[in-house]
């Protein structure tokens, strides 16, 4: 399946606190998503391409464009991502991190 493309103004932003800080989150219809990276609007290509990667590998991924940048975000309730990140010996993963994972 291949990831959302979704303007950012029809998403509704929100921090929540985890590992000692501010993260950002969006919920978009009735999930809710974390950042995993945020890059200038030039470099979509390379944040999709990183999209589609994730989407392969099971992670429910979307992209959210402003006027000038991108973020590639992860559905907190898919269970590969969750675990990682809500586990209270590892920080939220990054998308680098979830492409080393093995696939189940």
């Amino acid at each position: 399946m291949l990831p959302q493309l979704i303007r950012e103004d029809q998403v509704q932003p929100f921090k929540f606190w985890f590992n000692n800080g501010l993260q950002d989150g969006i919920r978009h219809r009735t999930d809710l998503y974390y950042r995993l990276q945020m890059h200038q609007l030039a470099d979509k290509a390379r944040l999709y391409q990183l999209a589609c990667r994730l989407s392969r590998r099971g992670a429910d991924v979307l992209i959210t464009l402003d006027v000038s940048h991108c973020s590639l975000w992860a559905n907190l309730k898919n269970q590969k991502v969750a675990a990682l990140a809500f586990s209270s010996r590892f920080p939220l993963p990054s998308s680098e991190a979830l492409l080393t994972e093995e696939c189940d």
